[in-house]
């Protein structure tokens, strides 16, 4: 029996030290990390943001080859065949034909040709400036891709503070609990209390633990969210360094501050403006095709046989020609009419988008505003409401077992204690996120 109890001891010892190998590695392995670092991270790691970045890059190249279509237009060509007898219908085209045979059937042709535009109605420099117009537009979309990215990091870091807060509250009130159910062990072994006392406490005790549990599965899939974010891994722990309590810089701000940052730099903003400017050279590109198009040009051939000039030569020749050319697209002044209408209706939808655009950033603006006021109202009633909690706890625990009231308003007590504490963290980091929201829709984030 002896050395049954010893080889359980070894056990429990062999078990409990293992734990703390096990706790002492992930707490070592675990990678402090701020939300700043966090936001960093998310700029090189994010595939979002990378994707923006490609576009951005897209339309540069788009830019320069805008900027090269002012450079002369060059092409070289050639050829070579055979020749057919020439049929020559001397009787008119239903009779027979007399044929010249040819002693040479082969042709062929090299040449080089060379078109410089002078003028085409300035749609040359429209092109030009509408890519710049659309690489700006790529630039604001990147920022608020930015903005967003940090958002989503902002909301996956305090879900992960917000478990790991919940985590340790639930560890406390476990121990809390044990504590009292230890109390009330040993008031029913000495017949002070019911059964159904001792039941309900470990029934309380056990619901901790459940809860416990599902607060942890929550903690690691918060992490790998937030993981996902920033470029590691899906299971490396994190330990957040930001304190969960408030301390927010720009929240004496006022609401017409915040609405007017958001009407003058969020990049949403800046996007509607810039697809307003790109329809109206849209349509400026339309106007220009009814425009003359004057260009110089040039053309250098080599040819056999001669054939172009009479008389005829079965020899090679050279022919070049240059000059000026002027045309003018008569089908345009009919053909684009509807186009230009179309662009023209485009401008001014594009307008009308952008009030709406603006009619939401206030609405926004104002949710997000009133949302953190209210929840630093809130954070200051949770403080009081915890105050009030303990000291209901402490009065009821200590009637309770000075048998002057029931188990049932104990644990109630408990339990409104714990809620209260969850409460204040809730406020906690839902003030974060709506003052994070606030600098997202005004272009700060």
């Amino acid at each position: 029996m002896t050395h049954k109890i010893s080889a359980c001891l070894l056990f429990c010892f062999f078990s409990l030290s293992m734990s703390k190998i096990a706790s002492a590695q992930v707490l070592k392995d675990s990678i402090p990390l701020s939300l700043e670092e966090a936001w960093s991270r998310a700029n090189t790691y994010s595939k979002e943001i990378r994707l923006s970045a490609f576009d951005a890059e897209i339309g540069k190249e788009k830019i320069i080859d805008a900027k090269r279509q002012r450079l002369p237009e060059i092409g070289v060509e050639g050829s070579y065949g055979q020749l057919s007898n020439i049929p020559v219908f001397t009787d008119g085209f239903p009779n027979d034909a007399d044929y010249i045979h040819l002693e040479d059937h082969t042709t062929y042709s090299a040449g080089v040709e060379a078109y410089f535009n002078l003028y085409n109605g300035n749609k040359t420099n429209l092109q030009i400036e509408e890519a710049e117009t659309k690489q700006e537009l790529l630039t604001y979309l990147e920022e608020e891709t930015s903005a967003a990215i940090h958002y989503k990091v902002a909301e996956a870091y305090l879900q992960m503070q917000r478990s790991m807060e919940f985590n340790q509250l639930i560890l406390q009130n476990i121990e809390r609990n044990k504590k009292r159910l230890d109390q009330i062990t040993k008031l029913y072994k000495n017949g002070v209390v019911l059964k159904s006392d001792l039941l309900r406490a470990k029934l309380q005790l056990s619901r901790q633990h459940t809860n416990l549990l599902e607060m942890k599965n929550q903690v690691e899939l918060s992490t790998q969210s937030l993981n996902i974010l920033v470029g590691f891994e899906d299971e490396q722990p994190i330990k957040p360094t930001d304190s969960i309590w408030v301390n927010i810089l720009k929240a004496e701000q006022t609401y017409r501050d915040y609405r007017n940052e958001a009407l003058d730099i969020s990049p949403r903003t800046r996007i509607a403006e810039k697809q307003i400017e790109i329809k109206e050279l849209q349509e400026k590109e339309l106007k220009a095709d009814k425009l003359p198009k004057i260009g110089l040009f040039g053309d250098y051939t080599y040819s056999y046989p001669q054939i172009k000039l009479y008389p005829y030569e079965t020899a090679p020749y050279l022919l070049g020609v240059a000059g000026i050319k002027l045309s003018y697209n008569i089908s345009a002044l009919y053909h684009d009419k509807h186009k230009e209408e179309a662009a023209k209706i485009a401008v001014d939808r594009q307008k009308l988008e952008k009030q709406h655009t603006e009619d939401n950033l206030r609405k926004g603006v104002k949710a997000a505003y009133k949302h953190l006021q209210e929840d630093l109202e809130k954070i200051e009633i949770s403080k009081m409401n915890i105050e009030q909690a303990q000291e209901s706890y402490r009065i009821v625990n200590q009637t309770y077992f000075n048998q002057l009231s029931l188990l049932t308003d104990l644990l109630e007590a408990d339990t409104q204690l714990l809620q209260a504490k969850f409460e204040l963290v809730n406020n906690q980091i839902s003030a974060r996120l709506h003052y994070y929201q606030l600098l997202k829709i005004t272009g700060e984030l």
